[in-house]
């Protein structure tokens, strides 16, 4: 099964110009703004989440914009990681 004991992280999870119903999951004290998979490879590496990433992918709730998405290990519940990565993000 594709993706299994993986996360997916999306740019827009942590996109500070999004509001939450648009996608965003972090409060805006963890976002950046224009966030890349790149970036978030970077995080996720410095976390140790062994990150890969999946390019021209598109998020469900823009998909006219094919941002990629990085899948990370499953360390946790979904929320905590995202909320690392996105305090990471801001370092």
């Amino acid at each position: 099964m594709r993706g299994r004991g993986k996360i997916r992280l999306w740019p827009a999870y942590f996109d500070a110009d999004l509001s939450r119903g648009q996608g965003r999951r972090v409060p805006k004290e963890r976002a950046i703004r224009d966030p890349t998979v790149e970036t978030l490879e970077k995080a996720a590496q410095r976390l140790g989440l062994n990150p890969t990433v999946e390019p021209g992918a598109a998020y469900s709730k823009q998909p006219w914009r094919r941002t990629g998405l990085v899948q990370v290990d499953r360390k946790g519940k979904k929320a905590e990681i995202i909320m690392k990565v996105g305090r990471e993000l801001r370092n």
